[in-house]
């Protein structure tokens, strides 16, 4: 049986965002029956950092995932992330690809069916804060769901954040303006999408915004103003393990989008939204990629029991 190794190149050619998009919105309505997803996470430490090990199966999917994502004590040496997709009966190892690719875009995709059913109806403005990594995923995946009218960026290192918005300008072909301060950044922004710890205050947001939090498991402190969360409606993609911040959360968005709890309640009502990326939904996205690379002859293609 031949193994598939495909590349961060590869991942992202082979991912159909619409098509991703629509299963997503299905696996995390089914997600609220609590026997439908079986996840495993633990820590394997190690002398330079630690390893970060999930596993997931989904009922109906003819496979499992074992994602590995290794953390170094360097902050300035990014993780490394590898995933695994294995037949569901025999344990065969079907694929080994990209996870870093694979995560942010499911996050990003996931984050933009929140904004959709969260945000209010005419949102149209956004902001986007932080590191810029992950503003262009971010971007796409909203312009799926809504229409886009202006964009706002703020990083706090100057030079990255006005190259990054001449970029995204160019290559998004919007209406996007690196900016000073995350204040001015938001004062206008419908939709504001977090990728980094910048400081907010509560003020400064609009009336009826909706907040992402991208990423929210990996702050080890609330990345949001205590009376900005405090005065906000709540949401989280899964509420188990519990963040360190956030809780407890007014429901889970599985919840919202099947119509078992209510989202936004009121057109003034700030709402925040906390992705922390189930294990499982990487799981389907990596099963979209690897049906969508079956026919491709350029993958590298190995028999690791020859």
């Amino acid at each position: 049986m031949l193994t598939a190794f495909l590349s961060r190149a590869d991942v992202s050619r082979h991912t159909q965002a619409l098509l991703l998009l629509r299963d997503l919105r299905e696996a995390l309505t089914a997600r609220v029956h609590p026997t439908s997803v079986q996840t495993l996470q633990f820590d394997a430490p190690l002398p330079s950092g630690s390893t970060l090990v999930r596993q997931a199966s989904l009922p109906g999917l003819p496979a499992y995932s074992v994602t590995v994502r290794s953390e170094l004590e360097d902050p300035a040496q990014p993780s490394r992330q590898v995933l695994q997709l294995h037949e569901a009966t025999t344990g065969k190892l079907l694929a080994v690809m990209d996870a870093a690719h694979l995560t942010s875009l499911r996050a990003s995709l996931v984050s933009a069916l929140a904004a959709d059913v969260l945000a209010r109806p005419e949102a149209c403005n956004v902001a986007v804060l932080g590191s810029g990594a992950a503003a262009s995923g971010a971007l796409k995946a909203l312009r799926l769901v809504r229409s886009l009218r202006k964009v706002w960026l703020h990083e706090p290192d100057t030079a990255s954040n006005f190259e990054l918005a001449f970029r995204l300008q160019q290559s998004l072909s919007m209406d996007l303006h690196g900016v000073d301060s995350a204040a001015e950044a938001v004062a206008d922004a419908d939709l504001v999408v977090l990728t980094g710890q910048v400081p907010l205050s509560t003020e400064t947001l609009k009336a009826g915004a909706h907040v992402t939090v991208l990423a929210a498991q990996t702050f080890r402190e609330c990345p949001l103003p205590a009376p900005l969360l405090a005065r906000a409606r709540r949401f989280c993609d899964l509420d188990q393990p519990p963040l360190f911040w956030g809780g407890p959360f007014h429901a889970e968005l599985g919840e919202v989008l099947s119509k078992q709890k209510d989202g936004r309640l009121s057109p003034d009502e700030l709402t925040v939204f906390a992705s922390q990326g189930p294990a499982y939904l990487d799981l389907l996205a990596a099963w979209h990629v690897y049906e969508g690379a079956k026919n491709d002859e350029s993958l590298t293609r190995v028999d690791l029991e020859a």
